[in-house]
């Protein structure tokens, strides 16, 4: 069975470290942190967006992958998810920068901290062979950002951008292989 929900497990487990770094020092409730695009963000503080998907040049697996006796895999998909980290705060104007800037602070430190996921952790069937996801931080130009960001009309908020990867995807193909089980020599 192919494991597809690398890339959701990867969001839910950045929601979830985001949320344990916030909640409740910097912001009051884990409801005002989640998964959204910077146009959709409702009544969220901390908005974490994935805006991008790219395959991973660096692993290029050719190989089958034998599964048991009888059975070889098809070769898995490596992947980096690229995402935006913003902040909406509607807190008074007089402290509002400030919160931004603590809130920010404390990203990048926990960022910094736990910059790898295991890879196991992120596929529901555990069987990920791959390397660990390493977390890094992207030095994007502001004119990058601000294309990154999509909502016209809205002046750009403070945003971090972070790579993710490589995150494997397994295929969910399989063939069926016979083993060699007797030899037979005959010498003449």
């Amino acid at each position: 069975m192919a494991d597809y929900s690398t890339i959701a497990n990867t969001a839910q487990e950045l929601l979830r470290r985001l949320t344990d770094a916030l909640v409740p020092e910097l912001i009051s409730t884990r409801d005002l942190i989640g998964l959204c695009a910077p146009d959709d963000h409702g009544d969220y503080t901390v908005g974490i967006w994935l805006y991008d998907i790219r395959e991973n040049n660096d692993i290029q697996m050719h190989d089958m992958i034998s599964v048991g006796q009888n059975a070889q895999r098809y070769p898995s998909a490596y992947l980096n998810m690229r995402f935006m980290i913003t902040l909406f705060l509607q807190s008074d104007l007089k402290y509002r920068a400030e919160q931004e800037q603590q809130i920010l602070g404390r990203i990048i430190q926990m960022l910094r901290d736990q910059a790898t996921m295991a890879a196991g952790e992120m596929l529901t069937s555990g069987e990920a062979s791959g390397p660990d996801m390493r977390i890094r931080m992207m030095n994007l130009s502001m004119e990058d950002k601000i294309r990154l960001w999509t909502v016209p009309g809205t002046a750009y908020r403070p945003s971090l951008f972070y790579e993710i990867g490589p995150a494997e995807i397994l295929s969910g193909r399989k063939k069926d292989v016979k083993r060699v089980r007797d030899i037979n020599y005959r010498l003449g």
